[in-house]
C-alpha cells in the first residue's frame, strides 16, 4: 500500500511540473514585485515589500532589512487571502536588557476595483477588534494616502464599550 501511495504523489508531482503549474504558482506570481506602503509617517522612509517565489524582503520595516518566508494562512479565493510570516530578532530594554523578540505580520491580499492591496491586519483591542493597520499597494499602482474600502469599513466602526453602565 505505501509503494501505491508513493507512486501515485510521484505522478501527481510528475503531471503538475509537466503542465507548468504547481499549487502556490498563482499566489506567489499575484505578489510578486515590489509594493510601498501607502500613508507617510512623520519624517520615516515608508516601508516596502519585495516578494520573490516564497520570499518577502521587507525594508524599513524593522531596524534592519529582513528577509523571510511567507505563508499562505487563509485562501477564501485567488482575490483574497492571507500571508503570514514570523521573524526573531533581539532587542535592547530601557534597563539595558537584551531580550529575543518574536514578531508576526498578516498581510490580506484583496483587490479593490481591478487593483490589487496587501492590507497588514491587526486586532485593536478598544472593542473594534480586526483592523487594517497599514495598507500597501505595487509600485506601478502606487497612489499616496490611499485607502481602500475595507479599511474604511474595518477602522471606521464604533469601539464595543468594555464595561455596562448601570442605573
Amino acid at each position: 500500500m505505501k509503494k501505491v501511495n508513493l507512486l501515485a504523489t510521484a505522478l501527481f508531482t510528475g503531471i503538475l511540473a509537466f503542465s507548468g503549474c504547481s499549487m502556490g504558482s498563482s499566489i506567489s506570481d499575484r505578489l510578486e514585485g515590489t509594493w510601498t506602503e501607502t500613508r507617510q509617517y512623520k519624517d520615516y522612509p515608508r516601508a516596502v515589500l519585495h516578494f520573490k517565489g516564497q520570499s518577502l524582503r521587507m525594508e524599513h520595516v524593522f531596524d534592519e532589512e529582513v528577509t523571510v518566508e511567507y505563508k499562505v494562512t487563509e485562501q477564501k479565493d485567488a482575490d483574497d487571502f492571507t500571508i503570514s510570516f514570523e521573524f526573531w530578532h533581539k532587542v535592547k530594554r530601557v534597563n539595558g536588557r537584551i531580550i529575543d523578540r518574536k514578531e508576526t505580520r498578516d498581510y490580506r491580499y484583496h483587490v479593490e476595483n481591478g487593483r490589487p492591496i496587501l492590507s497588514e491586519m491587526v486586532v485593536e483591542y478598544d472593542g473594534r477588534g480586526l483592523i487594517v493597520f497599514g495598507e500597501f499597494l505595487r509600485k506601478d499602482n502606487f497612489t499616496d494616502g490611499f485607502e481602500s474600502e475595507l479599511k474604511k469599513k474595518l477602522n471606521n466602526r464604533e469601539a464595543v464599550p468594555t464595561m455596562m453602565k448601570m442605573e
